[in-house]
């Protein structure tokens, strides 16, 4: 005998996976034209969806005005359910990829320069001995655009600094990191060795009457030196305004100016005796570095050796930073990766 297995509503009426991805990208942008320009459709057919699932479900689901588009009570329970169902399929996808013995899982992991600096000598090596099944690929880029594609899909998690909370994707506190003052090294004797070499101590209102050189002023760093010169009654004296760390770092050596520098950054000239460094009191600059990932799961195995090798960057981070970092919570390795749902 075949069993017949009822369904909720007729077969017609059944909404589809994508009406359900549009669903949550527009409710986590808050715009139809924002989401419409992120899933690449066009304006109107992702309205038509929108009616059309509204329609089948037979209850208005989103509230539309001037500022955008919002759930109602109704469309933030199918936001819940749908976020959880489109991670379900997700995993699933994935767990049965990765049953095939000559496919492999792909990481594309995005990191800040200063992180890459400080942590990706031998991630190749620690990545393989976590996830032999796993393909890592390294983006290096500036925070703000990382965080972009993220965004966009285009990665699947990061590390970097000063990122805000963003709907749809889970952000973790890694560590606090103390800015550096740094200027060029005119005797060339000193040379750093370790983060704990750095004992010279300078007051940000004597950093802030220095000639600096800076970067511009959508940079994170720059953002970080302005709020805080700001209670001061003070502001930057700003030289130059460079956006490459490398150019910036050559003028500081070869224009007697100044910088504000994190030491993932500075390190290589600090070592050389080419630079040197001051560390920041009265009040000291810092800035939080988070590891920002998407909803997308691994397999199982994959998660945890993830979850291994995301610890260990974390570890070499703290020894790399020594007193220049601080955790941001009592155990500093926790929230490295939230719970399956």
């Amino acid at each position: 005998m075949v069993r017949r297995v009822r369904v909720p509503f007729p077969e017609a009426h059944i909404p589809s996976l994508r009406q359900f991805q549009y669903f949550v990208s527009i409710v986590d942008l808050g715009s139809m034209t924002r989401a419409a320009e992120q899933l690449y459709v066009a304006q109107p057919a992702l309205g038509s969806q929108m009616r059309q699932l509204e329609q089948e479900l037979g209850t208005t689901l989103l509230h539309r005005h001037s500022r955008g588009v919002t759930a109602t009570p109704a469309g933030e329970v199918l936001y819940e359910r749908a976020r959880q169902i489109l991670d379900l399929v997700s995993r699933t996808v994935q767990d049965i990829a990765a049953l095939q013995a000559d496919q492999k899982e792909t990481l594309t992991l995005g990191m800040s320069p200063s992180v890459v600096h400080l942590a990706a000598s031998d991630m190749l090596a620690r990545a393989h001995a976590a996830m032999p099944n796993v393909m890592l690929r390294l983006v290096e880029e500036t925070s703000s655009v990382l965080l972009d594609a993220l965004k966009r899909g285009e990665l699947d998690m990061l590390l970097a600094h000063e990122v805000p909370d963003t709907p749809g994707l889970t952000r973790s506190p890694w560590l606090q990191e103390q800015l550096l003052f740094v200027t060029a090294n005119e005797s060339g004797a000193q040379t750093v060795s370790t983060s704990s070499d750095i004992t010279e101590t300078i007051t940000l209102s004597h950093v802030l009457q220095s000639q600096l050189t800076l970067p511009l002023r959508h940079d994170g760093v720059r953002h970080i030196i302005e709020s805080a010169a700001r209670p001061l009654g003070l502001q930057p004296h700003v030289a130059f305004q460079v956006q490459s760390p490398q150019a910036l770092k050559i003028l500081i050596a070869d224009h007697a100016v100044a910088s504000i520098l994190p030491y993932g950054l500075a390190f290589p000239e600090l070592r050389t005796g080419m630079l040197k460094a001051h560390r920041i009191v009265d009040p000291p600059l810092t800035r939080t570095l988070y590891m920002i990932r998407t909803e997308r799961r691994f397999s199982e195995a994959n998660e945890q050796g993830l979850a291994e090798l995301l610890a260990s960057i974390q570890e070499r981070l703290f020894e790399q930073l020594g007193p220049l970092a601080s955790p941001v919570a009592a155990d500093h390795l926790s929230g490295i990766l939230q719970p399956q749902a």
